[in-house]
């Protein structure tokens, strides 16, 4: 796992007992990461808490949605209120999103961020976030995470330029992917050598511009270019976007681009 800005912080448990009936044993998902703020906190059985608790309730109730992303306020124009999403990643079936959704709301609750007003939590499968501020339709790359696929490469100069092209080369695709539906999330294979093929991921949560998923991409490669040259598989993960890139096929085969 790489550095991480700002860092992980795990935060004591304490166990909120609305969110016992819905998953029992957590999250079943790959789990990557979290962030969860240090400051500021709530205060337990505090009206914050009951809004966050019903926040956390309608993103797991509302997982089943085509799209795979959904947002919510509760006590929305109060002191009080909370702001929250999921987007899974695109190519899930609804009921790989509604297990992740339902887990991380989980795992949110009773195990990684348990005060904190404002976190995030990714998975492989999805990501969840709230804040006690407004942020949607706000790109946002920090905190920022990325982990590496520890096997080196053999010719790396030559993988980092067929890998700047073609993660390059989707960053159109997926921050237009909006414009006639609500995900934008893109993959794309390219040959790398008559045995291996380079597999790419890109995707942004669907409340951003397309103008502000292209930054947020490129800023995401700008970061892959100084983390994760040589090796053959990473993770880079913003609040606002992400990408993946293996020499194996981690996605399902759906809305592929091949060189």
């Amino acid at each position: 796992m790489g550095m991480r800005m700002p860092s992980f912080e795990v935060s004591m448990i304490l166990v909120i007992l609305t969110f016992l009936s819905l998953n029992k044993e957590g999250s079943t998902a790959t789990f990557l990461d979290y962030y969860c703020s240090n400051t500021p906190t709530f205060t337990p059985n505090s009206t914050f808490q009951s809004n966050l608790a019903q926040l956390l309730s309608s993103l797991s109730s509302n997982a089943r949605c085509k799209d795979g992303y959904y947002n919510n306020t509760v006590g929305e124009n109060t002191a009080d209120a909370v702001y929250g999403l999921f987007v899974c990643r695109g190519d899930l079936t609804v009921q790989d999103c509604v297990d992740c959704v339902a887990g991380g709301t989980q795992d949110l609750s009773l195990q990684y961020c348990v005060r904190g007003k404002q976190a995030v939590i990714s998975y492989e499968e999805c990501m969840l976030r709230y804040s006690d501020e407004y942020f949607f339709s706000n790109m946002n790359t920090q905190p920022s995470l990325y982990q590496l696929t520890k096997y080196n490469l053999s010719d790396p100069a030559r993988f980092n330029q067929l890998l700047m092209a073609t993660t390059n080369g989707l960053v159109s695709r997926v921050s237009n992917a909006g414009i006639s539906g609500a995900k934008k999330f893109a993959t794309k294979e390219a040959n790398f050598t008559g045995s291996q093929i380079l597999y790419t991921l890109e995707q942004c949560t669907p409340d951003i511009s397309s103008s502000d998923c292209s930054k947020c991409i490129q800023e995401g490669i700008t970061l892959m270019q100084e983390c994760c040259s040589g090796y053959q598989g990473a993770r880079i993960m913003f609040p606002s976007c992400r990408i993946r890139f293996e020499l194996y096929q981690f996605y399902r085969m759906l809305n592929i681009v091949t060189n």
